[in-house]
């Protein structure tokens, strides 16, 4: 007499197959998740810089581009970074776990030989970026991913470069 279905066996081991492919798929994609969500910090910072910029140079005065106390806003304020904080002219905010990093932790890829910065002031000149030399810098969480939204003085506009080992390597983008 012939059985039809499978044995206990037979079904265990597809289930602990299945079990051990779904676990590999779910640290794969935990690690695209991080990878997409620091590149998208490096754009936003990047444009929103650019934005300041342009905004200085449209306003014809200048702005104090600051990370708030948060460590997950940017804010253009009109007038010197001396000064009073008193007109946002322009904010970004990150989401979480995205962080600004204090200056005290970051260093600006090799072409910049800079400190990440907390505040820079965009000062409007004619045929020339406002933006100064210099980076600011992005972790993700408490990960291995960094980025550095970075101004060359060789280049006008800024760029944004990516390190998925602490900074010991940089991809630019």
């Amino acid at each position: 007499m012939r059985k039809e279905g499978f044995t206990l066996v037979e079904a265990l081991v597809v289930v602990t197959v299945m079990g051990i492919l779904s676990g590999i798929g779910v640290a794969s994609l935990r690690a695209a998740i991080a990878n997409s969500r620091i590149k998208d910090a490096g754009i936003n910072v990047t444009a929103f810089m650019e934005r300041a910029a342009n905004t200085a140079t449209r306003m014809n005065t200048t702005l104090c581009v600051k990370v708030e106390s948060d460590n997950r806003t940017l804010k253009a304020y009109k007038g010197e970074c001396t000064g009073s904080e008193d007109e946002v002219v322009e904010q970004m905010s990150m989401d979480p776990p995205n962080k600004f990093l204090p200056s005290s932790e970051g260093t600006c890829p090799d072409d910049v030989n800079r400190y990440a910065q907390n505040k820079v002031e965009l000062v409007p000149k004619i045929g020339v970026s406002p933006i100064p030399e210099g980076c600011f810098m992005v972790r993700y969480g408490g990960a291995d991913r960094l980025m550095a939204s970075v101004k060359v003085q060789t280049k006008f506009s800024m760029s944004y470069k990516l390190s998925y080992n602490s900074g010991s390597s940089w991809e630019t983008r």
